[in-house]
């Protein structure tokens, strides 16, 4: 008899690598969340009280929780489909003085590629 056949379930994968960074001497990666992903950090903030009816943070210090929610969402041990930071450690990654430095960085792997970036180059060039 043949061993009987095992199937995995795809849960847990690796995201897609945005960049990867360099934090207080080491290094993580920035990855692009999952549209769940997405949904939990915009639901989390609306729930806080942070976000408005214009999907906007309501002032200052909510975006800075906003940003420290997209940190905990999209950063990742080097290679792996490790997060560095859950839910519970927003606060702390607020008041971190490296989230400034890679608060665009994080947006933008947040927001996904823009139209132009997936187009790439399509404009042919002249012979």
């Amino acid at each position: 008899m043949s061993a009987p056949v095992m199937h995995r379930k795809p849960l847990g994968t690796r995201r897609a690598l945005h960049k990867r960074v360099t934090l207080d001497g080491a290094e993580f990666d920035i990855c692009r969340p999952t549209l769940g992903e997405k949904m939990d950090v915009l639901s989390a903030s609306r729930a806080a009280g942070e976000m408005g009816d214009n999907r906007q943070p309501v002032d200052e210090a909510a975006g800075m929780m906003m940003i420290a929610r997209i940190a905990a969402c999209c950063l990742y041990f080097p290679g792996t489909a490790t997060r560095v930071f859950t839910e519970v450690d927003v606060p702390a990654v607020k008041n971190e003085p490296w989230l400034e430095e890679v608060q665009g960085e994080l947006a933008s792997a947040f927001a996904g590629p823009t139209l132009e970036t997936a187009k790439g180059n399509s404009e042919t060039t002249p012979s």
